[in-house]
């Protein structure tokens, strides 16, 4: 079963809104700049972050929580995209969104994060029905996932799927600079830290009948989990996105050869091992010229919310017929999770 993308927006340190920051990202503008934090040489770590201007506030209510500071900046980050993707949808929508992979006992916010969205922006959310997956950067494809499921099983429904997580912390920056992962003048084989929060809407078969226009069909998603993660005591052989694409090349059908794949690259070679594999094992799945969208060079990591910010940079640039389709969409966790997903445009 195929769903539609409708309404969605993106916030990075590139824009506000997935035109603009699709447009940036297309135009080859970044926003990388010298953050407040240093790394353990005393240099300036660089990383893409939203101007404090373009965050959601935080309502008094939400103030007086006790939340850690990376939380508050969830929370500002993810306010104005899911406001601005489900303020009128007009009934209470259940909510599929990626996390960081931080388990209860590190954050027992986490589970609590849709209803805290709702008590900071008056939009209701179907709690009973949302999921919240905090699996890092493959989380909102494997939220994705999800969702998919619910509309199979209720062509009529709505969903919102979304994504959202900053490296801005202080313990999790020196943890990561303690293992030599972030870029700067010590460290070639790293990352720059960024942050964002991308939303969209995904309506089942039934619902979507009444949109006009160009549309995003998103064909299926599907994922694996890969014993040879980062931190795994397996081999790294880079097995797990070819094994996602194997899956999703069995349950969903393509319309044509893949035309273009968003990869989650993050400027890490470790992310490169996983692609070279799955683009070996699965070459016949390519067309010959297909284009290949990283964005993250321009706006840096963005964790938890990379799989939602290329689904809908994906989405726009083939509804605009400036990618050719079919996409591909793949993102990997620094654990286990590895997912994809594969979406066109109709007309």
């Amino acid at each position: 079963m195929s769903a539609v993308i409708g309404a969605s927006h993106v916030l990075c340190s590139i824009g506000s809104g997935t035109d603009q920051v699709w447009a940036a990202a297309r135009a080859g503008i970044g926003r990388i700049v010298n953050s407040h934090v240093m790394d353990r040489h005393f240099e300036p770590i660089q990383m893409g972050l939203v101007p404090e201007d373009a965050l959601g506030e935080l309502n008094p209510e939400i103030e007086k929580l006790p939340l850690p500071s990376r939380a508050r900046r969830m929370l500002q980050l993810a306010a104005p995209s899911f406001q601005s993707v489900a303020k009128d949808i007009g009934q209470p929508v259940p909510l599929f969104i990626g996390l960081p992979e931080l388990s209860d006992t590190e954050a027992p916010w986490l589970k609590h994060f849709p209803s805290y969205l709702q008590k900071l922006t008056d939009v209701p959310v179907d709690r009973a029905r949302s999921v919240i997956v905090p699996k890092g950067r493959a989380s909102a494809l494997l939220a994705l996932e999800r969702a998919l499921e619910t509309l199979q099983s209720d062509p009529s429904a709505v969903a919102v799927v979304g994504g959202v997580d900053t490296y801005l912390d202080l313990r999790l920056l020196a943890s990561l600079d303690g293992e030599q992962r972030i870029l700067g003048p010590q460290v070639m084989d790293g990352f720059i830290p960024g942050e964002g929060a991308a939303f969209y809407l995904l309506s089942g078969e039934i619902a979507s009948k009444s949109q006009t226009g160009a549309r995003a069909l998103v064909h299926g998603a599907a994922s694996s989990l890969d014993p040879g993660h980062r931190y795994g005591s397996e081999p790294t052989r880079g097995e797990g996105l070819a094994a996602a694409l194997d899956t999703l090349r069995r349950t969903a059908t393509p319309p044509a050869p893949i035309g273009a794949t968003f990869a989650g690259f993050n400027g890490e070679s470790f992310d490169a091992k996983l692609w070279g594999v799955a683009r070996l094992r699965h070459n016949d799945f390519f067309s010959k010229e297909m284009s290949i969208d990283h964005p993250a060079d321009k706006f840096g990591d963005t964790g938890a919310a990379m799989g939602a910010i290329l689904m809908t940079l994906a989405a726009k640039s083939l509804t605009n017929e400036e990618r050719p389709g079919p996409a591909l969409v793949w993102a990997a966790s620094d654990g286990e999770p590895r997912a994809c997903a594969m979406i066109s445009a109709t007309r």
